[in-house]
């Protein structure tokens, strides 16, 4: 029993009772080691992707958000040895990693909190092995780019990397559902991938990364010398203005590819897009300053298209509970 005086959160924690307690408890996650593990990954993504971890908490429901967010850190883990500042790029360890996630995939050990719940999840929700194996040879070969010379060549680096992460997101958060058809996930892929390229792109330059393919900044009558020393000319104007409108083209075309599907892919795939638009706002006010600052937390919203989207999410969420009970299946 707890003494009279012990502090009330203290409490609540030892039960569970916080918000991030009453998350793992919808998802099923029992024991001490475990709940930690989820929660360690849970902490990765929140400091390597915070744009993407405030509307996963919003909105996703409880059941989902550890499976998810354990997924995506592992991820994140990959990319960010893989997107290291091409001055600093070591290859061996991005090479080591892919050898403990292996390893992990087989023996269901690791050292790392992350990675062990990223591998409870594979073993828990039936993840595909295949995914994870080309999800990292996708990144040991980013490691070796800096620029992509065009549209398909950019194309590509989504097929290697965001496709396999896509694929293994839905399987760990709907595990009982046929993935979604490649024309939607492939727009849901290129549209985040867009959408957080512009969001970066002075960080990524200032690394000795273009992700503006190497075409369009000829058609436009751009260098990469340009971009990288901020200056604001009208070819610069220019071609970030065709980079935003295929953004939002990609944006445009997943949600009207997923607004032909059941409520809960509506569910997963709907919140992102609808916050990738606000991302969106900020990236088209900014103009030439994308190249010198990049995009962060707080963003300047657009209240309609924002109240519409959430309003859309809500409704997916009480269809879905309604005709299936409580989204999201604990794990066994």
């Amino acid at each position: 029993m707890p003494t009279p005086w012990e502090p009330l959160s203290r409490i609540a924690r030892s039960h569970g009772l916080t918000p991030w307690g009453h998350v793992l408890n919808a998802a099923g996650l029992r024991g001490s080691r475990l709940r930690d593990d989820y929660t360690a990954a849970a902490g990765t993504a929140m400091r390597r992707f915070p744009l993407w971890y405030a509307p996963t908490r919003l909105f996703m429901p409880a059941a989902w958000q550890p499976y998810l967010l354990a997924v995506v850190a592992f991820g994140l883990h990959g990319d960010s040895l893989a997107d290291a500042p091409v001055a600093e790029r070591d290859p061996g360890p991005l090479y080591d990693w892919n050898d403990q996630v292996r390893r992990g995939l087989v023996t269901g050990r690791a050292g790392q909190p992350f990675l062990r719940a990223f591998l409870h999840t594979v073993a828990a929700r039936g993840l595909p092995h295949a995914d994870v194996h080309t999800l990292l040879a996708g990144q040991a070969q980013q490691i070796t780019y800096t620029e992509y010379p065009t549209q398909e060549d950019y194309r590509q680096y989504i097929e290697r990397i965001n496709m396999p992460l896509t694929r293994l997101i839905h399987a760990a958060v709907l595990p009982d559902a046929p993935q979604p058809p490649a024309p939607a996930a492939r727009a849901h892929a290129e549209a985040v991938q867009r959408t957080d390229d512009l969001a970066d792109l002075a960080k990524d330059l200032r690394d000795g990364k273009l992700t503006l393919p190497l075409a369009d900044l000829v058609r436009f009558g751009v260098t990469r010398t340009d971009l990288e020393a901020g200056r604001d000319t009208p070819g610069v104007r220019t071609l970030l203005a065709h980079a935003c409108r295929e953004a939002r083209a990609a944006l445009t075309a997943a949600e009207e590819a997923f607004a032909r599907q059941g409520p809960e892919y509506q569910l997963l795939y709907r919140p992102g897009l609808v916050f990738q638009h606000q991302v969106m706002n900020t990236v088209e006010r900014r103009g030439a300053l994308l190249t010198r600052h990049p995009v962060s937390l707080p963003l300047r919203l657009c209240a309609g298209p924002l109240l519409d989207g959430l309003l859309r999410v809500l409704h997916g969420r009480l269809h879905l509970a309604v005709s299936t009970g409580t989204p999201g299946r604990p794990a066994a």
